[in-house]
């Protein structure tokens, strides 16, 4: 019979090697698709990709920036439009946006989006990418901004 110790030695190592293992999983690639949230997430680099791939057809991509009006009048990416995600009618007037489109959600860091996109998901839309990172990201990568109404 294994002692206490031994056992709990046992379970430990076990669990730090699945830790290990595991941990590798998500750095693989940058972008990640996770059956449970339903969207993807998109680093800068990839969301600049993504916003250039439709610049011929810029009907097909909605760009949401999901903060405050707030701060979206003070910054936005350019071609944005505003929903505010903290605002209690969010899900009620994302639910009537054409969810044949594909839509780029960010924010300021992410979180926000995140959760949006989410929302979304869950009212059916299948075309939703979150830039990890938001708008500081974006403007980190010398990307550009516009302001005002």
């Amino acid at each position: 019979m294994w002692s206490s110790t031994l056992r709990t030695g046992f379970v430990v190592s076990v669990l730090l090697a699945l830790l290990i293992a595991c941990s590798g999983c998500t750095g693989a690639q940058s972008a990640s698709s996770n059956a449970t949230t339903g969207f993807t997430d998109l680093t800068v680099e990839q969301s600049k990709q993504k916003i250039d791939e439709f610049r011929d057809r810029p009907s097909d991509l909605v760009i949401l920036d999901v903060r405050t009006p707030t701060e979206f009048e003070r910054e936005r990416l350019r071609d944005a439009v505003n929903l505010d995600v903290s605002a209690g009618v969010f899900k009620d007037r994302v639910a009537r946006l054409d969810r044949d489109r594909t839509y780029l959600v960010y924010c300021q860091i992410g979180t926000r989006s995140a959760h949006a996109a989410a929302i979304m998901a869950d009212l059916g839309f299948s075309k939703i990418y979150n830039m990890k990172g938001g708008i500081v990201k974006w403007k980190e990568a010398g990307n550009p901004t516009v302001r005002g109404a």
